[in-house]
């Protein structure tokens, strides 16, 4: 019997929008995860319920890709609220709930605040401190952390995660707070300080769970209720402090072996939740920027939509190590007078990737599915950097779909640089046990800005415009990029590999931008040698805005 699917998706609730892991079939079961991570850790390992159940792993608002809560402090209680408008949102009337650390908090505070909506809690390691223990914790466990131009926060947050995994709490290095436990592995390691780094003021939740009266909450339930003390968990001391618990509630010790026996233990002993559950379908015309995904199964990707008034719409490509989350501010000034959809391409941030091998028709096919997949039939396509090479490519596939094209700082390649730029321009970023890969990561981004290509850092080799390094949009495109680094490289070797000479026969109106005296003005010229009906356009440094320039252009 194959493996249950997980599909990824987003709800509306109020002005935010949820996301939300799905697995299996049958009654609902409501996952909570910990700090500083998403469903994408606490789902896989409890998969083999899904047939049984259908798994809901909820991303906790300001985490995975949940929008965060519009407050400066959330509470458990304020994380509760927000999980019960969720299970609204995707029509959940009443289900068991499980949670894990943060989760298990946030849990508990909804058996409290909502006793009909839960039919039974699983608390999978909770903390049950002392007045003197939470105030430690809120002072020192998470501390706030700044991107800085010189990459040193990425060094801090990956030794701040290893010693999370030495010593508890790991502001205590002391032998008594050693936990007795081998080094996790680089690959994990690096995926919680990605999520640590990608959740909006990764403190929040733990501050919630350190402030949480979890002690006083337990005596109060009328749920039952199971406290599981899991071998190797670092909370699970915590599960046997408290004595003259109610009679719903029990404690539960096991082994890593008899772990997933017991959380069905657990589910047996809960009464059913009700069997009727959906992803929520989500609005479509409103002019704020919304997120979804296209295709089906495990095979999907991420599509932001937005935009109104009657202009043609405009489909926007992102160049590479970027996402469309780095080409939205462009996407949503263009959409006050169009409408827009913007996606992670094949392999990048948040989409699953293509079949190995693929070539840029093949991105091109994938893309122009994304596209009819969003009811666009007409619209105009903006590719950046080498993403100029599928936009063209695009062009000649989609054929009178596309109406006009815009080339953004484009980068064509010719025949002599291109076996340098397939075995160099985008290697591998493996993680590293020390962590160095993301300083290795940080500076190539930001070489980028300085030197083409980025890795031969030459005087011949200088960018000579205004750089964009300011680190927290670095940031930002750093953590989208390595969602993506075991793929994100195939996407670069298609349009690397591209013949600007194929574009040839691209008919539609083409507009290229360029900076002046850039190293890469030249790939602009080539561009517009080869393709008929050229505008140049030459990006000044006190210009008038990109995005004007571009809607004066898809308007005329």
């Amino acid at each position: 019997m194959s493996a249950p699917v997980t599909t990824r998706h987003f709800a509306r609730v109020g002005e935010r929008e949820v996301h939300y892991r799905r697995a299996g079939s049958g009654p609902p079961f409501v996952l909570l995860h910990s700090s500083p991570q998403s469903a994408a850790f606490v789902l896989p390992g409890l998969l083999p319920l899904a047939r049984d159940w259908t798994l809901i792993g909820l991303d906790t608002p300001g985490y995975g890709g949940s929008d965060p809560l519009p407050r400066a402090q959330p509470s458990a209680a304020d994380y509760a609220d927000a999980s019960v408008a969720a299970m609204d949102a995707l029509g959940i009337r009443r289900a068991p709930i499980y949670g894990t650390h943060t989760g298990a908090h946030i849990a508990l505070e909804v058996a409290l605040r909502y006793r009909d909506r839960v039919a039974g809690l699983v608390l999978d390691g909770i903390s049950f401190n002392t007045p003197e223990e939470a105030k430690e914790r809120l002072d020192n466990y998470a501390p706030q952390f700044r991107p800085t131009a010189d990459g040193a926060h990425l060094a801090w947050a990956w030794q701040h995660t290893r010693d999370q995994i030495v010593f508890y709490p790991w502001f205590r290095a002391e032998k008594g707070r050693r936990l007795d436990a081998a080094m996790a592995a680089p690959d994990y390691i690096h995926d919680v300080v990605l999520a640590k780094m990608d959740a909006v003021k990764y403190w929040l939740g733990y501050r919630a769970a350190f402030g949480h009266d979890s002690r006083s909450v337990m005596y109060k339930l009328a749920v039952r209720t199971t406290l599981v003390a899991r071998e190797g968990d670092i909370l699970a001391p915590e599960a046997k402090r408290l004595t003259d618990l109610p009679s719903e509630v029990r404690v539960l010790d096991t082994t890593k072996a008899q772990w997933l026996d017991a959380i069905r233990d657990c589910l047996a002993w809960c009464a059913e939740g009700d069997p009727d559950v959906a992803p929520a379908t989500l609005p479509v015309g409103r002019a704020a920027t919304w997120r979804s995904y296209a295709g089906t199964g495990e095979d999907q990707r991420l599509v932001r939509r937005g935009g109104g008034g009657a202009g043609r719409p405009v489909v926007l490509l992102h160049g590479d190590m970027s996402s469309s989350r780095m080409v939205l501010p462009l996407a949503e000034a263009l959409g006050k007078t169009r409408p827009f959809v913007a996606l992670d391409i094949a392999g990048n941030a948040e989409s699953d990737p293509l079949a190995a091998g693929v070539t840029l028709k093949d991105y091109a096919s994938d893309v122009s599915a994304v596209i009819a997949s969003a009811g666009v039939a007409s619209y105009d396509v903006y590719g950046e950097s080498l993403g100029a090479a599928l936009a063209l490519e695009l062009a000649l596939q989609d054929g009178e779909k596309v109406n006009r094209v815009i080339l953004d700082r484009p980068v064509f390649p010719v025949a002599e640089e291109r076996a340098d730029l397939l075995a160099l321009y985008a290697p591998l970023i493996a993680a590293q046990w020390d962590g160095t890969h993301w300083l290795t990561a940080w500076h190539m981004m930001r070489d980028r800005a300085f030197f083409w290509p980025w890795y031969q850092r030459t005087r011949e080799a200088i960018r000579w415009s205004d750089p964009e390094i300011d680190p927290a949009r670095l940031q930002t495109q750093l953590l989208d990029w390595l969602k993506g680094r075991a793929t994100y490289g195939d996407y670069v070797r298609a349009c690397v590999g591209a013949d600007a000479g194929s574009f040839g026969e691209v008919s539609q109106p083409v507009f290229v931008t360029a900076v002046a005296g850039d190293r890469l003005e030249n790939h602009a010229d080539r561009i517009t040698a080869i393709v008929p009906s050229v505008v140049r356009h030459e990006i000044a440094e006190k210009g008038p805005p990109l995005a004007a320039v571009l809607a004066e252009y898809l308007d005329s």
